[in-house]
């Protein structure tokens, strides 16, 4: 397991794209803050039952965490939709 945090946005996603398909890797501010978030996400889905794809979220930066909640939330969608992340 390669895990990291605190490389800055350039070179977390950078590194995480190289060795992600050579070892178990995980960046800790790109995914495991995005997965807590999203998991945040499914719950209040539950609760209001509004679905992810018509939520509004406010992104405040774009840092490591921020854009790997957007990526997260993202790919939610899409799960949920059937859409692709272009649509």
């Amino acid at each position: 397991l390669l895990q990291f945090e605190d490389f800055g946005n350039g070179n977390a996603f950078r590194l995480l794209n190289q060795w992600q398909d050579k070892a178990c890797t995980f960046n800790d501010d790109i995914q495991g803050t995005a997965s807590v978030v999203v998991a945040g996400l499914f719950a209040s889905v539950r609760v209001s039952k509004v679905p992810i794809s018509e939520q509004t979220i406010l992104f405040f930066g774009a840092g490591e965490a921020g854009v790997g909640i957007a990526d997260l939330i993202a790919d939610a969608v899409v799960e949920e939709t059937g859409c692709s992340k272009e649509e």
